[in-house]
Parts: C-alpha cells; sequence; structure tokens
C-alpha cells in the first residue's frame, strides 16, 4: 500500500513538474516586418564561455565562439547579414518576402544549456496603388441601376478592403449597389496592412432611357447606321471616279485615222494639223504638183533632156 501511494506521488510530481515548466514557455512571437526593413536577433546571456548559433528554417546561417562571429551560410542572406559583438546580435537588413519564416537562436554556455529562442517573421509587401473598377446594368422591371464594383490593390497579395461614402461602412474588396435613375454616387476603397495603406475614390452614375427603350437595340440601330453610311460614301466615290476617267477617255484619245481620211472638204489638211511637222506621204498627198514638174525620181533624171516629141519636131534619136 505504501508502495503504491509512493508511486503515485511520483507520477504526480512529475506531470506537475511538466506543467510547471509548459506554464513557463511561451509561444513562438510572431514578428510583422515590411519589405526592406531589419530584423535582429539578439542572444542576451552572458559573455563567458558562451556559444550562439543563429538558425533559419533549422539552417545554421552565423555562429558565435570564442568571443569572435562566423557566417556559416553566406548565400542565405548575401551581403545581408551584420553582426555585433556589443550586445552579440545578427542582424538581417533589407528584408524580403521570401525572408518569412522561422528563425531561432541557440545558446549555451560551459555547463548551461540556455532556453533557445524561437521567432516568427512575416514579411509584407508596401500597398503601392489601389484602383476601382466597376459595371452597371439597368433594371428595367424596378426601374433601378445595379452597380457591382470591386477593389485592387498592386503590392501585398492580401490586404484588407473597407468602402465609405455610400450607406454604411462595407469590408471586403467587392461592393453592390443600386441607384435610381440619374442618381450618383461617389466611393472611397481603402486597402491597408499592417505598415501601409493607400485609398482611392470612384463616381458612378445611373445612365437609362426615359422611354425604356432597350440598350441592346440602341447599340443595333447605331452600328446599322454606320454600315449604311460607309456603302453609301464608297457607291458615290466610285460614281464620280468612273465619271472622270470617262471625260478624261474621251479628250485624250482624240480622232482616228479613219476619222482623218472621211473629213469634209472645210477640214484642215494633215500637214496644217500636224505640229512636228509632215512625213513624206503627208508631203505628197497635201500638195498638188504641176504638170510640167517631174512626178516621180525617174521623170525628174529625164526632164528637159530632150523637148518632147510632137507634130512639127521629130525625135532626136531618128536620123
Amino acid at each position: 500500500m505504501n508502495v503504491f501511494q509512493e508511486s503515485c506521488c511520483s507520477i504526480l510530481g512529475v506531470l506537475l513538474v511538466f506543467l510547471l515548466q509548459g506554464s513557463c514557455v511561451d509561444p513562438d512571437p510572431d514578428v510583422h516586418k515590411a519589405v526592406g526593413d531589419s530584423l535582429e536577433l539578439t542572444a542576451d546571456y552572458p559573455k563567458e564561455h558562451l556559444e550562439v548559433q543563429w538558425k533559419y528554417n533549422g539552417i545554421n546561417f552565423a555562429e558565435y565562439r570564442n568571443n569572435n562571429f562566423q557566417k556559416v551560410k553566406t548565400e542565405l542572406f548575401h551581403k545581408r547579414l551584420k553582426m555585433n559583438e556589443d550586445n552579440i546580435s545578427v542582424t538581417v537588413s533589407d528584408l524580403k518576402l521570401q525572408d518569412s519564416g522561422s528563425f531561432s537562436v541557440v545558446a549555451e554556455a560551459k555547463s548551461t544549456q540556455y532556453k533557445t529562442k524561437i521567432i516568427v517573421l512575416h514579411v509584407h509587401d508596401l500597398i503601392k496603388e489601389v484602383k476601382i473598377e466597376y459595371n452597371s446594368s439597368w433594371l428595367q422591371s424596378k426601374n433601378i441601376c445595379m452597380v457591382h464594383l470591386w477593389c485592387l490593390a498592386s503590392g501585398d497579395q492580401n490586404p484588407s478592403y473597407s468602402w465609405t461614402g455610400h450607406q454604411i461602412p462595407t469590408q471586403g474588396s467587392h461592393l453592390n449597389i443600386s441607384l435610381r435613375p440619374a442618381e450618383s454616387a461617389t466611393l472611397a476603397c481603402t486597402a491597408n496592412n499592417t505598415f501601409s495603406a493607400k485609398n482611392t475614390t470612384e463616381t458612378v452614375v445611373c445612365t437609362s432611357m426615359s422611354s425604356g427603350f432597350p440598350w441592346e437595340y440602341l447599340l443595333i440601330a447605331v452600328g446599322v447606321g454606320i454600315v449604311a453610311v460607309v456603302i453609301f460614301s464608297g457607291t458615290l466615290a466610285m460614281c464620280c471616279r468612273w465619271r472622270k476617267n470617262k471625260g478624261q477617255g474621251e479628250s485624250e484619245v482624240g480622232i482616228t485615222v479613219y476619222e482623218d481620211v472621211n473629213t469634209d472638204a472645210t477640214a484642215k489638211k494633215r500637214s496644217e494639223s500636224v505640229v512636228n511637222g509632215m512625213s513624206i506621204y503627208e508631203t505628197v498627198g497635201d500638195t498638188k504638183l504641176s504638170q510640167n514638174l517631174p512626178q516621180t525620181l525617174y521623170d525628174k533624171i529625164s526632164y528637159q533632156r530632150h523637148p518632147a516629141v510632137s507634130p512639127s519636131t521629130s525625135s532626136p534619136y531618128v536620123l
């Protein structure tokens, strides 16, 4: 019986020790930083015989031994790691989104193992730009416009959104509102995260046709009108061009050789109408030679070699 009581007490004691130890352990702190910020990891322990290891996601990237610092994995934070011997700390500067993760500081002395410090880092991008996009539709049965808006932010991938300017403030990136004809609303969207916030505004107006004529019919009518204007313009241009070409053809072609032959007696001679002179054929046709002049080349050669034979004269060749 005494043995059983002693064993129960020992078990309860062990459980109590574990519970007390668990209550003394703080949860891993979450640290939020913006892109470009710095993270300092300090080993605030007695310096005598102190050895420290700094780890990122379980990978050792820096050490402190024998009062000296040493870089282990230089490619992890290339040219961004600074060491300070005054307070035995390392600083990761110019933080990037991919630096988010778990950092730990493991320290021990000659005969002492210190509690490991663990920091969970969250790196956030700054919000750079915010814009509002929207579309609207006319609900004829209720005579109102239904407007759907959505807010877009560049930079941080998961910012928080809020709307103001219409009825009560609304959370979330999307917003639906209704407007009466000719009614307008100016809405503001704000995107924010832990380190930055930006906002923008947009004014939307409800426009509708008083007669209730559907918008799609109006668009079809406008399209048909444009096509008709294009066809009419093209036809008119072709007619004008055809008439112009026809007039030029009649003035430039002139009269043919047959028309020149068949002209009446009052028409001008070919030799008078030719600007650059007459050809040998035109000269012969236009000039009526005298009966006394030679008519051919042979006539010219034998001309006046001997007078013509007449009843009163005899041939020179007759003896």
